[in-house]
């Protein structure tokens, strides 16, 4: 009898606080206007957002200089992501290898460090090099 009864508490308490979590959320179109930390947020930035400025028109000589400095940065990406998927291939490996080598895979993951460091300071030297092909404007 007084497993029933709270059973039966029980049930009716997870019926009442489902209601009354629902109730403080965001709330549905049949209930009132929300709170207005619940209001929607503005739109976030589109694809464009994380692209360099528009760039100014280049002279030819300008254009070859951007072009080669991407080509040497893609050449460059290339080499570190290939040695990456090595690496990563070879994490994998040590991981499913018995007994567990914890020295092992701390220098592969160590290496893996090291090789994202070195991608990140390429793409930013890149950026820099980028930036100084164009001066900023002068101010009259």
């Amino acid at each position: 009898m007084v497993m029933r009864l709270l059973s039966a508490l029980l049930v009716a308490g997870l019926l009442l606080g489902g209601s009354i979590v629902q109730a403080e959320g965001c709330p549905e179109a049949l209930l009132p206007p929300p709170p207005p930390d619940c209001r929607p947020h503005p739109p976030l930035p589109g694809h464009e957002h994380h692209r360099m400025r528009v760039l100014p028109q280049l002279t030819s000589e300008q254009q070859a200089q951007l072009d080669q400095l991407l080509k040497n940065e893609r050449d460059h990406a290339a080499v570190i992501m290939q040695k990456m998927e090595e690496n990563r291939h070879a994490l994998q490996q040590a991981a499913d290898r018995e007994p567990f080598d914890e020295a092992a895979i701390t220098a592969l993951a160590k290496l893996q460090s090291e090789l994202q460091t070195e991608l990140l300071v390429s793409h930013i030297r890149t950026q820099v090099r980028i930036r100084s092909l164009f001066p900023p404007p002068r101010n009259q």
